[in-house]
């Protein structure tokens, strides 16, 4: 089979579990893990860590929604996916950025 992707992006996957299983729950657990590392005042080696850990995983599922998007019945749900994902990783960008501004200071 030839892959356009590497391995562990999973174009072949339905939109639905990439987006729902893949992206939104683990985003959501991640940032949940980050505020509550927040609200504890856990060292800021520890945020930034967690917070590098969340830009690489938003990274990657921008990709994963994108590539998995044309899997869907209805072409519409792929193009909010992909323009959600984006957005999401946007917020995600600019909220570290802050948050390591913050850190910083």
């Amino acid at each position: 089979m030839d892959r356009s992707f590497p391995r562990f992006i999973p174009e072949t996957a339905p939109l639905a579990r990439v987006f729902w299983l893949y992206g939104v729950i683990p985003s959501n657990v991640l940032w949940i893990a980050l505020l509550a590392m927040l609200w504890s005042r856990s060292s800021a080696a520890l945020i930034a860590t967690l917070g590098a850990v969340l830009l690489v995983y938003t990274g990657w599922i921008v990709v994963a929604v994108w590539a998995a998007a044309d899997n869907v019945n209805k072409e519409l749900y792929g193009v909010l996916a992909r323009w959600l994902t984006v957005a999401w990783a946007l917020n995600t960008i600019l909220f570290l950025g802050f948050l390591l501004v913050d850190l910083s200071a």
